[in-house]
């Protein structure tokens, strides 16, 4: 039976941490080879992710309309910062008594063994020349007639696209092998598991929060029934678990959508799959939480406030080409977690397997929260006609409920 992803990565991470406690210096000195080339490589291919799927997401909105389009990204994107937000301002406050003083800064007793081999593969573009040419280009094919552009970027999108599934998402486990034996050799591990386990938890409860609350607005600004609308997304919700792709699950999401009293079928049609290409609050939520944490373990500070705004403008940005692939999110969120947060290959290890164990709870919430950003946009641009069914639907509830 083939293993999925998850499995794999928990396999990679247990089994570095048991050798890692054993592993003798010659043996670690394999590892963190394997660690550095992995790391490598895994930086080369991000500043491409950042730019084929921006530019391409860009390009592409020249076939929408423009008030509509502008209206849903703009709700997306800020959907998805206040959802960041929200997530910050709660690390900020729980993250320290969760990791209580541990941090894999401090120098250990043990040593590890030095690669024996460091190969370089330097980007062919650093971090944020890589988004400003993304944006520019994109722009430059959606503004005009470069029918040719839009095509090459959406082909160098589909060639990256292959790359993330058949290269970087199986080397992930053993690159977090890798990490983990090092970790585990340096006696660094003690107390981190438990501090991963409350921050988990922590992510899921804000998700579920989060969804509650696109809703309960959702609700205010459509005049309909949140509960409704929410119910009619859950098996939307439970397909994106198994999944684990907003594009993947799309097809179950637009049907749900227009089942919520008083969607307009063709909202629907428009909204649900722009959003599972640019909405990804839950993602962003669970990016922004293990950020903090990691950086609180691996450089033993909270990361300046200033920084944390810097990163959630230009997550909100980078995250709108990546919602649709599976793992893309945070492939695509490694180059501003190096570029802006200064994180190091142990740092992007650990953030490869948070996001990656729990991505299962993030896609579910970005492609649920995609319904309550239909029926926004549904109140503004909707059919008049439908607000009687929305009417009905209250009802309805409401008999129920008696």
């Amino acid at each position: 039976m083939k293993l999925g992803l998850i499995p794999k990565l928990l396999i990679g991470l247990l089994l570095g941490i048991v050798v890692g406690m054993f592993a003798p210096q010659w043996l670690t000195s394999i590892t963190e080879t394997g660690r550095v080339i992995l790391g490598n490589l895994i930086k080369f291919f991000i500043p491409l992710i950042i730019f084929s799927f921006i530019a391409a997401s860009i390009a592409q909105l020249k076939e929408s309309a423009g008030k509509l389009l502008s209206v849903t990204v703009g709700l997306s994107y800020i959907d998805t910062v206040i959802a960041c937000t929200i997530a910050a301002v709660t690390s900020y406050i729980v993250i320290p008594g969760f990791v209580n003083g541990r941090s894999f800064s401090e120098t250990t007793a043990k040593v590890i063994g030095e690669p024996i081999v460091e190969i370089a593969f330097p980007p062919l573009m650093d971090i944020m020349s890589a988004l400003v040419l993304a944006i520019v280009i994109g722009l430059a094919a959606s503004w005009g007639k470069s029918r040719i552009i839009a095509d090459v970027v959406d082909e160098l999108k589909g060639i990256i696209d292959v790359v993330i599934r058949r290269f970087m998402i199986p080397i992930i486990p053993i690159f977090i092998f890798c990490i983990f034996v090092g970790i585990s050799a340096k006696g660094e591990l003690s107390g981190a598991i438990a501090v991963f386990g409350k921050m988990l938890l922590l992510i899921i409860i804000l998700q579920l929060i989060w969804l509650v609350i696109e809703y309960t607005v959702a609700g205010i600004i459509s005049k309909s029934n949140p509960l409704t609308a929410l119910k009619c997304m859950l098996p939307a919700y439970i397909t994106a678990m198994g999944t684990m792709s907003s594009a993947a699950t799309m097809p179950i999401s637009l049907r749900q959508a227009k089942t919520i009293p008083g969607m307009d079928k063709k909202i629907a049609d428009f909204v649900m799959p722009l959003c599972a290409n640019i909405h990804s609050a839950g993602a962003a939520l669970t990016l922004t939480i293990s950020a903090i944490t990691v950086s609180v373990l691996t450089q033993g500070t909270l990361p300046p406030v200033s920084l944390i705004i810097v990163f959630i403008i230009v997550l909100g940005i980078v995250l709108t080409g990546a919602a649709g692939v599976p793992g893309g999110s945070v492939l695509a969120t490694l180059g501003i977690l190096q570029s802006i947060l200064g994180f190091d290959e142990v740092g992007l290890g650990l953030m490869l397997a948070l996001f990656m164990v729990q991505d299962t709870f993030g896609t579910a919430t970005n492609i649920t929260g995609d319904g309550a950003l239909a029926l926004i946009v549904n109140r503004f641009f909707g059919k008049k006609e439908n607000e009687a069914e929305v009417l009905e639907g209250n009802l309805h509830v409401t008999s129920e409920s008696n």
